[in-house]
C-alpha cells in the first residue's frame, strides 16, 4: 500500500504539478498581455465621472435625515458597491484653535458614520465635480487615476450652523480586470478607491 502511495505521489511531482504551475503562469501571462486601447480609457475616464456623481448623490442622500431611513440605508450600501474592496475614506475637521485633525476609516464605517451624525440636520453638496487624470498602468496590471472633487458640508442644530467645512478630496480611481461570472470571463471593470481629504477649510 505505501508503495502505490509513494509511485502516486512521484507521479503527481513528475507530472500534475508542473501542468498545474505552467497553467498558472500562463494564465498570468494572459492577465499582463491584455491592456486597454486610447478609446478604451476615454470611455473609462467618462464612466469615473460618472461613479463620482453617483457617489455624490449617494452622500446627499446618506447625509440628509429628512429623507425616509429606508431610502438612505439603501443609498448606504448602494454606495459601498461602488468602492474596491479595502477602500478607505480620509474625512478631516477644523478644530476651534485652526488646527485640522485627519481621521482615515474604512469605507464602510465612514458611510455609517455619516448616517448617524449628531446634528439634527446635515447636508454634503459638492462643486467643481470633477476633474480626472489620465490613467497610468501599476505594476499589479491595474489602471489608475485620480479624480478631483470639492464637498461642502454643513452641520445644523435646529436652524443654527453648528460646523460648516469646504474639503477638497482626492478619489483615486481604479480599473481592474475581474472574472465575470456571467459571462464566464475576465472583464475590466471601474472601482472607486481610497479618497484623501488633501485641504480643508472653513467658509
Amino acid at each position: 500500500m505505501k508503495q502505490i502511495f509513494s509511485i502516486t505521489a512521484i507521479l503527481f511531482f513528475l507530472f500534475i504539478l508542473p501542468e498545474i504551475k505552467a497553467q498558472t503562469i500562463e494564465s498570468s501571462k494572459i492577465t499582463n498581455q491584455i491592456s486597454l486601447n486610447e478609446s478604451d480609457i476615454e470611455l473609462f475616464k467618462k464612466k469615473s465621472q460618472e461613479k463620482i456623481d453617483e457617489f455624490t448623490d449617494y452622500l446627499s442622500i446618506i447625509g440628509d435625515k429628512q429623507q425616509p431611513q429606508a431610502k438612505r440605508d439603501l443609498a448606504e450600501k448602494e454606495a459601498l458597491k461602488l468602492f474596491y474592496k479595502g477602500a478607505i475614506m480620509e474625512t478631516s475637521t477644523v478644530k476651534s484653535d485652526g488646527t485640522i485633525k485627519k481621521k482615515q476609516r474604512p469605507m464602510a464605517e465612514y458611510l455609517y458614520r455619516l448616517k448617524t451624525l449628531p446634528y439634527l440636520k446635515v447636508e454634503v453638496k459638492f462643486f467643481d465635480i470633477c476633474y480626472v487624470t489620465e490613467f497610468t498602468r501599476g505594476e499589479d496590471g491595474n489602471y489608475y487615476a485620480t479624480a478631483t472633487i470639492f464637498q461642502e458640508f454643513t452641520g445644523f442644530n435646529g436652524d443654527n450652523i453648528a460646523y460648516h467645512d469646504i474639503t477638497k478630496k482626492e478619489i483615486t480611481i481604479i480599473i481592474n480586470l475581474v472574472e465575470d461570472d456571467f459571462f464566464n470571463e475576465k472583464r475590466w471593470k471601474l472601482f472607486l478607491g481610497d479618497v484623501k481629504a488633501t485641504e480643508t477649510k472653513m467658509k
